[in-house]
This record gives structure tokens, sequence and C-alpha cells, in this order.
């Protein structure tokens, strides 16, 4: 009986510790900056901002599955994955612009992250190699 009232303990932490996990916002380490506010993000992943303030064109990544880090991101910058998708459709049908690039995993985002020049992406902050910078963290 201890035994199964320990393993549920466990398993609570581990769900609770998975909700607190903060999210990094990384960028590639050519990208003029070292910290974005939340309505910098809603800009560039809105694609009404297109380049940083050098002038290189921002690549955009996006998680293409549902996740904790793509929930938390979202909410933070105040849209719905639904509600900016609407946004990207309407870019695309007009000659705006087009949707981000959507990623199976946080890894291959760290990865596309750091060999994009101008490139932007969303990963928990556990998944952050050395090779990204962090420019943004929310919990």
């Amino acid at each position: 009986m201890k035994t199964k009232i320990l393993f549920l303990f466990v398993i609570l932490v581990c769900i609770k510790l998975d909700i607190n996990a903060q999210v990094a916002v990384i960028a590639n380490k050519s990208v003029p900056v070292s910290s974005i506010n939340k309505s910098k993000l809603l800009d560039i992943y809105s694609i009404s901002q297109k380049s940083w303030s050098n002038g290189e064109k921002i690549v955009v990544f996006d998680l293409k599955s549902n996740s904790s880090a793509k929930d938390k991101f979202y909410q933070n910058i105040g849209k719905s994955n639904a509600e900016l998708k609407k946004v990207w459709m309407r870019m695309q049908l007009t000659g705006g612009g087009s949707a981000p690039s959507s990623l199976y995993s946080e890894d291959e985002i760290v990865s596309k992250v750091a060999s994009t020049p101008g490139a932007i992406g969303y990963v928990e902050l556990k998944n952050v190699t050395g090779a990204v910078k962090v420019i943004a963290k929310f919990d």
C-alpha cells in the first residue's frame, strides 16, 4: 500500500514539474536582440514584423504538434494557435507572407534556429543548447 501511495506521489510531482516548466524563446546567434517583449513576439508570429533591426529577414519556427511549450508560448503572447493560423492563411492568400515553418520536435527547432540566420522559435528551457541564445522566458 505504501509503495502505491509513493508511486502516485512521484507521478504527481513529475506532472507538477512538467506543468511549471519554463518556455524559452530562442534565436539564432546572428539576431541583433538580447531580449524581446510579448508585443514584439506577437508582431513576429503574426508576420507583421518581417525583419530584424539590422534588416536581416526573420525566419519563424513553430511546433507542429500540441505541447505544453506551445500552449504556454501562445498563452503568453495573447493569441491562440487557431487565431494565428487564420492570420497566416490570410497573409498567404493575399501574398503578404507565409506561415512559420512547423517542425515536429523541440530538438528540431533548436537545430533549425541554430543553423538559420535570423531564426526564432520556442522550446522548453530544458531543451536549450549553447548553439542558440535565449531572448525571453515564460513560466
